[in-house]
């Protein structure tokens, strides 16, 4: 993405540090002028995705998290690095979601989720160890940015 060193955050693994989270994520992108559906869907992202982290990948052992945002002139993006053991979200199917909510396992919706909510979603292994995901969305046209639509494939 860029070369300067992009602005981050980093954590104490925890749920009480998600709100922190949010904020973060709701800081940047509105210093560079994101539109408020680009805003909640990378809140909801990075929110899921940081306490999967917290939930499974720490399960309650001290560690920590980095989350940094990343922009081009295409693209806003946040990577989301962590210590834990590794495991690749890329991996994990899609939920059974013709099944009715009543009849499913609780949970197993946040990489559902983040997948859903961003155009890119990408996993990689760190040499140290650990892992790293990052989040993408495409920066709309201002036509975009005020049309209500997730899905522009739909539109005629």
């Amino acid at each position: 993405m860029t070369t300067a060193t992009p602005p981050t955050l980093r954590i104490a693994a925890g749920v009480d540090a998600l709100a922190g989270v949010r904020a973060f994520v709701r800081e940047q992108l509105a210093r560079v002028g994101a539109d408020e559906e680009t805003t909640a869907d990378f809140v909801q992202a990075v929110d899921e995705l940081v306490c999967n982290i917290v939930e499974h990948g720490y399960a309650g052992a001290p560690g920590s998290i980095e989350i940094a945002f990343l922009e081009t002139p295409d693209e806003l993006a946040f990577r989301i690095r962590d210590e834990a053991p590794p495991f690749d979200p890329t991996a994990v199917p899609e939920p059974p979601l013709h099944v009715p909510l009543r009849e499913r396992k609780l949970g197993g919706m946040g990489v559902h989720l983040a997948r859903s909510l961003t155009d890119g979603f990408d996993h990689r292994i760190l040499p140290s160890g650990g892992n790293e995901v990052t989040v993408r969305k495409r920066r709309g046209t201002a036509r975009e940015a005020t049309d209500g639509h997730h899905d522009r494939s739909t539109e005629r």
